[in-house]
């Protein structure tokens, strides 16, 4: 089962690349007179690897999801290319090598359960990473900017040098977690499944959430549950007075029927 999830996850980020767009709120720190909301966490913390591991969800720990181990490549393959100028932060986050370049990151994938030991079709990818100085919220707002030239859609070579086109986006409303947060839902050209992506800044973080569904594409959702889950813990960690400096034991993760958690890059 495991390896089925991690394969039918993997084909879906080769039919459906990541990509961001408008649609930003801030989250709690919101102000009514409009005024610019202020992160309330330390940004001068960057976590590493082994300190993002401790923000990870464990294999069973959203009930009704299976959560596993995912190589950095999951959410996007090399360095894809457009020559649509204005449209390049958003290119440049769908393969391994976004810009800016996060400090570390850890990758993991979701399915949603159904009967037994099926999958209702519903897949997608969690990416948790670390910049360094302002580079998560310079990350947002390049992406901002870029959705705005290219709201009617954009064409793409991915990492693997493959022609890709979205031919359109639907801005959506993104929840109120974190400082700010990015939701959109993606329109394939080539292919009937949409993809969405939500985004989520928690202070010099962000946690990437993307999904879709090949079996029923007008159901497609990102799991607020799930969102909520990831948000709290990275939040949680960002916040600690102390940080753990090592990666956390395999005892200590929430796996009852057994599993992973967690692949990461540096």
């Amino acid at each position: 089962m495991k390896a089925k999830v991690a394969a039918s996850v993997a084909a879906v980020a080769v039919l459906s690349a990541l990509a961001l767009t408008a649609g930003c709120t801030d989250g709690a720190a919101d102000r009514a007179d409009g005024t610019e909301a202020k992160d309330r966490r330390d940004t001068g913390r960057v976590l590493s690897t082994d300190q993002l591991r401790h923000a990870e969800l464990g294999p069973r720990e959203v009930p009704g999801f299976q959560i596993e181990r995912a190589s950095i490549g999951t959410a996007g393959h090399g360095k894809p290319r457009t020559d649509s100028a204005p449209c390049r932060p958003l290119v440049a986050l769908l393969g391994s090598r976004p810009q800016p370049a996060p400090a570390a990151s850890v990758v993991n994938t979701f399915a949603k359960a159904g009967d037994g030991h099926h999958f209702d079709g519903l897949l997608g990818t969690i990416r948790v990473s670390a910049y360094d100085r302002d580079g998560a919220a310079a990350t947002l707002k390049q992406l901002r900017l870029a959705a705005a030239a290219c709201a009617d859609g954009f064409g793409m070579t991915t990492g693997e040098g493959e022609p890709q086109t979205f031919k359109a986006v639907q801005t959506l409303q993104p929840p109120s977690l974190g400082d700010e947060a990015v939701a959109y839902r993606l329109a394939n050209a080539a292919e009937k499944a949409p993809s969405l992506v939500t985004v989520v800044r928690t202070g010099s973080n962000l946690s990437l959430f993307f999904a879709t569904s090949l079996s029923d594409p007008e159901g497609v959702e990102i799991p607020r549950e799930l969102v909520e889950a990831q948000v709290g813990k990275i939040e949680k960690l960002a916040n600690a007075e102390r940080v753990p400096t090592a990666p956390p034991s395999p005892s200590t993760l929430v796996a009852p029927e057994g599993g992973e958690a967690g692949d990461s890059v540096e």
